[in-house]
């Protein structure tokens, strides 16, 4: 028998299994797919540099990563989205964008979601309230919705700040040159991890837990640690015997997975300037970026379009030649003097939206569910406890790093309840 088992190897499950080794106990890690890093994904065959998938920024100088960063002697590249970010609204562009006059009506709004003091409301109140209209409304709503993948009637301002999406609009981003997700790996490269083994079932109790993988594979342990994805907790893909207490089916309502995905687009030559960071938009994709700034001018000419919320799960629901197709159009209408559409060489279409084993991008809070997260985080059921990015509460949420965190913490709890 194991002393612990854990379900999932992405940032959080690689973490915490490797910290509960360290601590003398041993560990098993059951992994839906045949490889390590869950929602951190690394293409290397699209472009001569990695590509993500996935995650794809450590965000802020804080973050909780740097020092595994260090420890793994991975080269980064800062990435400070403001020194080249343009925005494009109704065909116009910054820095002429920026007189229009109901740019006024927006004030500092950025200081005043970080000191938003409740009650309660969603984002689209908020927006409403303040009477917003115009370039200024659509630039709202891509401060509100650019990490919080929901759409402006389901986001929670109260989540919205205590989620600290502030801290992270403000703060200066890297790229690990290696690949993201050779960090969870690097992490997890001497841990026993069970590839292709999903489990849909977890027996839990005061002194033990078991793991039942869809194939019929028992793991019992001495304590299971749960980092499975808000989509899948949500969607009943894994049965819990017996049902979680009614404080945990209340967090999950309080949180919903975002819907994202990602296009990704390699063209012939490169045909923005080279210090182009983002353009944020006003169309059916609402940001694209440029993966490869900082790797000089031999660089692939590679774009990312990123879209969230309900325009992600409209272009879900197209075939990947229609997305990208539509995607291609939009870039057409930002860059009409270069035409994109014409210098295309390839593309790929990465949906979170349909992945069975994410079922989305990652968390956000639900308008009314302020707590949640704590709520779900909670060591409140036995030998089963919870990591993943819906359970971080001392970061910014919904990031690599808070995912990390939990990681040390659900390890942290399982060491001191063995210990007991």
């Amino acid at each position: 028998m194991h002393d612990v088992v854990v379900l999932g190897a992405g940032m959080a499950g690689v973490t915490a299994a490797r910290e509960c080794e360290r601590n003398g106990l041993t560990a098993v890690v059951l992994e839906a797919t045949e490889r390590i890093g869950g929602r951190m994904l690394t293409t290397r065959d699209f472009a001569n540099a990695p590509v993500e998938c996935g995650a794809e920024f450590v965000h802020t100088e804080n973050a909780d990563t740097w020092t595994e960063i260090k420890a793994g002697q991975f080269e980064t590249l800062k990435c400070n989205p403001a020194d080249g970010y343009i925005m494009s609204i109704g065909g116009v562009d910054s820095p002429d964008l920026y007189q229009d006059p109901s740019l006024a009506q927006l004030g500092d709004l950025l200081s005043e979601i970080a000191a938003f003091d409740g009650p309660d409301m969603t984002a689209a109140e908020f927006v409403d309230r303040k009477g917003l209209t115009g370039v200024a409304r659509v630039m709202a709503e891509q401060m509100l919705t650019v990490h919080p993948l929901g759409d402006l009637d389901q986001l929670s301002m109260i989540g919205i700040r205590d989620d600290r999406v502030v801290e992270l609009e403000r703060g200066v981003d890297w790229r690990l040159t290696a690949g993201y997700d050779a960090l969870p790996t690097w992490i997890g490269k001497n841990l026993d991890v069970r590839y292709e083994t999903k489990v849909d079932k977890i027996q839990w109790s005061e002194s033990g837990a078991t793991a039942f993988s869809t194939t019929g594979e028992e793991f019992a342990a001495r304590s299971v640690i749960c980092t499975a994805p808000i989509g899948v907790l949500k969607s009943g893909a894994i049965q819990f015997s017996p049902d979680l207490p009614t404080s945990k089916w209340q967090a999950l309502n309080g949180l919903e997975m975002g819907s994202v995905m990602k296009i990704l687009f390699r063209f012939k030559e490169r045909f923005w300037d080279d210090g182009l960071t983002m353009v944020g938009c006003d169309g059916p994709v609402r940001l694209y970026w440029t993966p490869l700034y900082g790797w000089g001018e031999d660089a692939t000419p590679v774009l990312i379009a990123y879209v969230g919320g309900y325009r992600a799960r409209a272009l879900s629901a197209r075939t990947e030649a229609e997305a990208v197709a539509i995607a291609l159009a939009d870039l057409d209408r930002i860059f009409p003097k270069v035409l994109p559409s014409q210098l295309i060489e390839d593309s790929q279409r990465v949906d979170w939206c349909t992945n069975e084993n994410t079922r989305g991008g990652y968390s956000f809070v639900r308008v009314g569910g302020s707590g949640s997260r704590q709520a779900l985080a909670a060591s409140d059921t036995g030998a089963l406890f919870w990591a993943g990015d819906g359970t971080a509460t001392e970061s910014i949420a919904a990031v690599v790093h808070a995912a990390y965190a939990t990681g040390l913490r659900s390890a942290a709890e399982v060491i001191s309840f063995l210990g007991r």
